[in-house]
């Protein structure tokens, strides 16, 4: 079902988008979710319910207002409150996304255990923010990870034993700023592994 009163480019990125994230390896199956706000509206696309980020159609897409109210028949996936809550933060945040990139995923659940000196050649990691473990589709994990972004330039939050949601001001920046996050974690990782081999 074609979704009315959108534009289509708007569409089409989103689809884009949410069928570049598993190619990439950024998220599997249909963990995961992505979300953007329409130019100069109110209006919400977010990734229907329980659909492989790399199957999505036009009729997969959930089309809310800012406050969860449904516009169309698709009902929003299990983490929708969580990207409505990012999206209410701040104006400047146009799109989120979460998901489990593994690289990140793991990087995250040691990062409370990490010095700023454990990451001084690492600056994006060292900024990015950790959050504690909620339930998924909870309240308080839609209240954890929202609260982070309430900071004045974050872009990135960790979340324990979940994965990552990250931000931008559009679905294309989210998208770079998560494929950053992964490649900059999975140096990091390895790196770290390997040092313990060869030391």
């Amino acid at each position: 079902m074609a979704i009315l009163n959108v534009d289509r480019k708007w569409i089409g990125d989103f689809i884009e988008i949410s069928r570049r994230i598993p190619k990439r390896g950024l998220t599997t199956g249909g963990g995961g979710g992505i979300s953007m706000r329409i130019p100069d509206s109110e209006k919400i696309l977010i990734k229907g319910w329980e659909v492989p980020s790399e199957d999505l159609r036009e009729e997969d897409i959930s089309l809310v207002d800012l406050h969860g109210k449904q516009l169309n028949d698709v009902r929003i996936c299990l983490e929708g409150p969580l990207h409505l809550e990012v999206l209410k933060t701040r104006k400047e945040i146009g799109a989120v996304i979460h998901a489990h990139p593994p690289y990140s995923t793991a990087f995250g659940n040691i990062r409370p255990n990490l010095t700023d000196g454990d990451l001084k050649n690492y600056p994006f990691l060292r900024q990015a923010v950790f959050t504690p473990y909620g339930d998924p589709g909870s309240q308080d994990l839609a209240r954890n990870v929202s609260q982070s972004f309430r900071q004045d330039g974050v872009i990135c939050v960790f979340m324990q034993d979940h994965g990552v949601t990250v931000v931008g001001p559009n679905i294309y920046v989210a998208y770079y700023n998560l494929d950053f996050l992964e490649g900059t974690s999975k140096g990091f990782v390895l790196t770290a592994l390997l040092k313990n081999v060869f030391k």
